[in-house]
C-alpha cells in the first residue's frame, strides 16, 4: 500500500511566527494570480487594505499557532483642533484576518489545489488569539506605521487636501523607519525581564569572479532573535503591558530582518507607482465607512473610550468561520474542508 501524502507546508517548532498588519495605498495586483476561479476572492481582497506582514499562510493552513503584534497603547491622531482619528482594533484585525485567510486560501490552492478546512483555521485562530509576544520594538514600529497614515492620508483626506502627497509622504516615513532599523542592526530582545540590543543580521563579503572579473560583494544574513512567549488561554488578559509577566513563559524565535525588509520593499514600490502615477490610491473614506478608523471629538478621548478600544484583549468576537463562509459561497464550494 501506498503511504498518504500530507500536504502541509513545512514549519519549525522553534519559529513563534510573529506578524502584524500595515495599511496599503493601492489595491492588490489581481494580475499576479492566474487561477480564474479565485477571481471572485480577488476582488473582496482588493477593496481591503489591511495587509498581514509577513504573510504567514503556512500557520493558517496548518492550523498552528502564531503571535500577533499587538501596539501597547491606543492608536490615535491629533488631526484638528478638536478632532482625533482613531484605529478601531477589533475592525482593524478583523479585516487584516480577514485577508489572511483569503490569501491563504489563495495560496493553498495554487500550491496545494486544495481549499482550507475550517477545523484547521479555527485551531489557528483559537491558539493564536491567547497569545503575546514580547516584542516592544516591533509593537513600537507598528503603532507608529499606523499612525502615520493617521497624520498623512487620513488629515489630507478630512481637510479636502492631496491624496497623493499624502501618500508619498505616508510611504516614506514608513521606509525611513525600516531603513534605519536594519542600518543600526540592533533589535530589543526582552526576556525574563532582562533587556539586551541584538543584532538582526551578521554581514559576509563574498570574493568570487564573474566574467573573468574579481568582484566582492556584502552579503547580510538574517539572525534568529529570541522572543518571550506567554499563553493566556488559561488566564485572564493582561489590563497593560505591566503585567504581562504573572505567568510563566516560553521562548521561540523569529527573524525581525524579514519583517523589515519585506516592508521597505512594499514601500519602495508603492514610492515608484506614485512617482510614475500608475495606481489609484485606495481612498481612506473606505476605512472610515467600514469604522476601522474612527473620527471622534477630541474630549471623548476619555479612559472610558480607551477601554473599548485597547488591544490587550484575546478578541473572541472576531470569528473566521465567517470568512470562510464567505470563501465557500464565493467559489461555490458545499460544505467547509475537510
Amino acid at each position: 500500500m501506498y503511504k498518504k501524502t500530507q500536504v502541509k507546508f513545512k514549519t519549525y517548532k522553534s519559529d513563534a511566527a510573529p506578524f502584524f498588519f500595515y495599511i496599503e495605498i493601492f489595491p492588490f495586483d489581481t494580475s499576479l494570480i492566474r487561477n480564474p476561479n479565485l477571481f471572485s476572492l480577488l476582488k473582496i481582497i482588493e477593496k481591503n487594505p489591511i495587509i498581514p506582514i509577513p504573510m504567514r499562510v503556512d500557520r493558517v493552513f496548518n492550523g498552528e499557532n502564531s503571535v500577533i503584534i499587538r501596539p501597547r497603547e491606543v492608536i490615535s491622531f491629533q488631526i484638528s483642533e478638536d478632532q482625533l482619528a482613531i484605529i478601531n482594533p477589533h475592525h482593524f484585525l478583523s479585516n487584516g484576518i480577514k485577508n489572511l485567510i483569503y490569501f491563504s486560501e489563495i495560496r493553498s490552492s495554487e500550491q496545494f489545489f486544495k481549499s482550507l478546512s475550517s477545523k484547521d483555521v479555527i485551531s489557528w485562530w483559537e491558539a493564536t488569539r491567547f497569545l503575546y509576544g514580547n516584542l516592544s520594538r516591533l509593537e513600537e514600529d507598528f503603532s507608529a506605521f499606523l499612525r502615520a497614515y493617521l497624520h498623512t492620508l487620513v488629515k489630507s483626506y478630512i481637510e479636502g487636501g492631496d491624496l497623493v502627497s499624502a501618500a508619498i509622504r505616508y510611504c516614506q516615513i514608513l521606509e525611513d523607519i525600516c531603513k534605519k532599523r536594519m542600518e543600526q542592526n540592533k533589535i530589543l530582545m526582552e526576556i525574563n525581564g532582562e533587556e539586551s540590543n541584538v543584532k538582526m543580521y551578521k554581514s559576509k563579503v563574498l570574493t568570487y569572479y564573474k566574467k573573468f572579473k574579481k568582484v566582492r560583494e556584502k552579503q547580510h544574513h538574517p539572525e534568529l532573535i529570541d522572543i518571550e512567549i506567554f499563553n493566556y488561554s488559561s488566564n485572564n488578559w493582561p489590563k497593560d503591558a505591566t503585567s504581562i509577566k504573572r505567568i510563566e513563559s516560553i521562548i521561540k524565535k523569529y527573524i525581525p530582518l524579514l519583517i523589515y525588509d519585506d516592508l521597505q520593499e512594499c514601500m519602495l514600490l508603492n514610492l515608484k507607482y506614485l512617482e510614475e502615477n500608475e495606481k489609484t490610491i485606495i481612498n481612506p473614506s473606505s476605512l472610515i465607512e467600514e469604522k476601522i478608523i474612527t473620527i471622534i471629538d477630541s474630549k471623548n478621548f476619555d479612559d472610558d473610550f480607551k477601554k473599548k478600544n485597547t488591544w490587550w484583549k484575546d478578541f473572541n468576537n472576531i470569528e473566521p468561520d465567517l470568512f470562510l463562509e464567505e470563501i465557500f459561497q464565493s467559489l461555490k464550494i458545499k460544505g467547509s474542508g475537510n
